[in-house]
């Protein structure tokens, strides 16, 4: 099923779920919770669960998913035209 995925994708995971694990660590860790913390007079859940996790992280690992398989196939391309 994953045999021909590019190993960027194993990276993008690690970090997506690696993230989602660092802050529900943080979650549990804090003493009086995550909604009375706040950045910028916003929650702290809602900076990083909605506008981190939902919008940046993953325009960031879709680039990943582009731009890496794409420099491995010109490289590819251009060592076929080498030889």
């Amino acid at each position: 099923m994953f045999k021909g995925m590019h190993p960027i994708f194993w990276v993008g995971i690690a970090i997506m779920y690696g993230l989602s694990i660092v802050f529900w660590i943080i979650e549990i860790a804090s003493n009086t919770g995550t909604w009375t913390t706040s950045i910028a007079g916003i929650p702290a859940p809602f900076v990083y669960n909605n506008l981190f996790m939902i919008w940046l992280v993953p325009i960031f690992i879709a680039w990943l998913w582009y731009y890496f398989p794409e420099k491995t196939n010109k490289e590819k391309a251009s060592q076929g035209k080498e030889e």
